[in-house]
């Protein structure tokens, strides 16, 4: 059945539109060619007689989106295996203005679909099932926004999942030199100590003293030599391995290929094939630039770990003058001298922390105002859809009422949860749905990030040891991706039943399919074109669901609104 109905405005910049005709050329349905009217349409024929190809060549052509997953797919193949070859064109109509929508088997988009809404499109699989599933719920009710909502992280959910894996790489590099310095104060203590044993000495010999001087003023720069040549070798390695990336991804950019002698034109692509080449030779240039920096790079290593070795060497030949005067000296100034160099590095990396810190810190504050924009679209999303709901329930009420529940869908964030916890050694499937009744995603992804044991512990009410190894678990790249994972609304369905409402899932499907077809053909605001599939037990049901619309369109406008 299809129900054409004029839009009563625009959306946008769409323009409202009713089916007038659709016609087959090719194909199982060649030769298929049916006008219809304004109103209500009833195609009716013996099973196999290809009513339901017709409303998925419909869905097909203008690009309609099916309302349970399991459809998605299955309408698609439906569509391409009855068009084959062939092509359906569509001639859409607002009263003034025709024009024809085509779409064969290769086309990826559809013609012109930025002129119009989609119409609903329900097969009869959908709407037996549909009332039954969240996602298609929050889909019946999105389709009477202006326009496909879009998921409110689809804008920035990049640029947060690129400055989540920065901060975690700079976290994980914190960490590492967390655990490198923690030794840093009991060295400083020994070297005290051994300082103060070294100066104790009284039977060193003069000349002894003259080499422990010369192995003093030989220390600070070694130290600093090493410290240079570490610091130089880290940028080396992650510039050479970001370097051979780059390059490796420009040896796979793709070739335009040649434009073909039967497509009866000039090569259409000549102009963009020049700028590609020019655009290629540019980047080329530059990762010539690149690997001539990174030569440079290589040269100052190499300048910083001979200067090194000089000094280690000159180090050397002086403890060996002092180890032959006085072995236990030797001893002394050597721990001296190795544990000063240690000392040195470790405190450079300990400045390096201050660096990393201060990053983490810019970073997570470009990310806070990305989530803020993302959670302030949601919530106006989530306002849209109980405007919808309301205006539904005026249109229906007091036989269907909808609700919204506003972030009740947690199958994908407890599914996000599970895929970071796999393998942290926890039991995480009863772990998993306490976090989801208890924190949003990103504040559990948050309080992982700063190990706030503490706090997770307290609230999951779990011990100080699995709170941490849930903090490890989650600073993981999977645990990144909670940051744009989305917790949706699901939407509540309930019909009548004597003085009581009964929610959809303990409906008859009879029940189901009337609920689901009155939601469909009743929202004041849109006015899009109505195409179901019915058994014909149910086809009352879509009757009366249309009858209902004008009798609440008429009472509207008898009350002036």
């Amino acid at each position: 059945m299809l129900a054409n109905r004029c839009a009563s405005r625009r959306w946008h910049w769409r323009v409202a539109l009713w089916i007038e005709s659709i016609k087959v050329e090719g194909g199982l349905l060649h030769g298929f060619d049916q006008c219809f009217s304004r109103k209500l349409n009833v195609l009716i024929g013996a099973r196999g007689t290809g009513k339901s190809s017709v409303i998925e060549l419909i869905r097909f052509c203008l690009g309609a989106r099916s309302y349970t997953p399991e459809n998605e797919q299955h309408s698609t193949e439906h569509a391409l295996g009855v068009l084959g070859d062939g092509k359906v064109t569509i001639v859409l109509s607002d009263g003034k203005q025709r024009f024809e929508v085509s779409r064969t088997a290769q086309d990826t988009e559809v013609e012109d679909g930025d002129r119009f809404e989609p119409p609903f499109v329900f097969s009869q699989a959908e709407i037996e099932s549909i009332g039954l599933q969240s996602q298609s719920r929050l889909r019946l009710v999105d389709g009477f926004l202006a326009g496909r909502p879009a998921p409110p992280t689809s804008a920035t959910s990049s640029r947060i999942r690129s400055l989540t894996g920065e901060i975690r790489t700079l976290l994980a590099e914190v960490d590492n030199i967390d655990e490198r310095t923690a030794e840093l104060p009991k060295l400083q203590s020994t070297l005290a100590t051994l300082k103060a044993q070294a100066k104790a000495q009284t039977s060193v010999h003069k000349e002894i003293e003259g080499f422990r001087k010369s192995l003093n003023e030989l220390t600070p720069p070694l130290a600093s030599a090493r410290v240079r040549a570490e610091s130089i070798e880290r940028v080396v390695d992650s510039f050479t391995e970001w370097l051979e990336e780059v390059d490796a991804a420009v040896d796979r950019h793709p070739l335009f290929e040649p434009w073909p002698t039967q497509a009866g034109t000039a090569d259409e692509l000549a102009d963009l094939r020049k700028r590609e080449r020019t655009a290629y030779s540019r980047i080329r240039t530059g990762i010539e630039e690149l690997n001539a920096i990174a030569e440079e790079l290589r040269k100052k290593l190499a300048a910083a770990q001979g200067q090194r070795t000089g000094f280690e060497n000159r180090t050397r030949d002086v403890r060996q003058k002092i180890e032959e005067k006085q072995k236990g000296a030797s001893a002394i100034d050597k721990q001296i001298g190795d544990i000063t160099q240690r000392v040195s590095v470790l405190t450079s990396l300990v400045e390096l922390r201050k660096q990393r810190t201060a990053r983490i810190t810019s970073l997570e504050e470009q990310r806070a105002k990305l989530l803020a924009q993302n959670d302030g679209a949601r919530q106006e999303l989530t306002k849209d859809r109980g405007k919808i709901t309301k205006q539904l329930n005026v249109d229906l009420g007091p036989a269907v009422r909808l609700t919204v529940l506003p972030y009740s869908q947690r199958l994908a964030y407890v599914s996000a949860l599970n895929a970071a916890l796999r393998g942290s050694g926890l039991r995480y499937a009863e772990l998993a749905d306490r976090i989801a009744e208890t924190y949003s995603p990103v504040e559990i992804a948050q309080l992982a990030e700063a190990r706030d044991t503490d706090t997770i512990a307290a609230d999951l009410e779990i011990t100080d040891e699995r709170a941490a190894r849930l903090c490890d678990a989650l600073r993981g790249d999977a645990g990144g991706a909670l940051f744009t994972t989305i917790v949706e609304d699901d939407i509540q369905i309930a019909l009548m039943d004597g003085t009581d409402y009964k929610e959809i899932d303990f409906l008859s499907m009879g029940q189901r399919c009337t609920v689901v077809q009155r939601c469909a053909s009743c929202c004041s605001g849109d006015r899009r074109p109505l195409v179901s599939g019915q058994q014909h037990d149910q086809c009352s049901c879509f009757a009366d669901s249309q009858a209902d619309r004008c009798r609440h369109r008429f009472a509207r406008h008898s009350r002036g609104t």
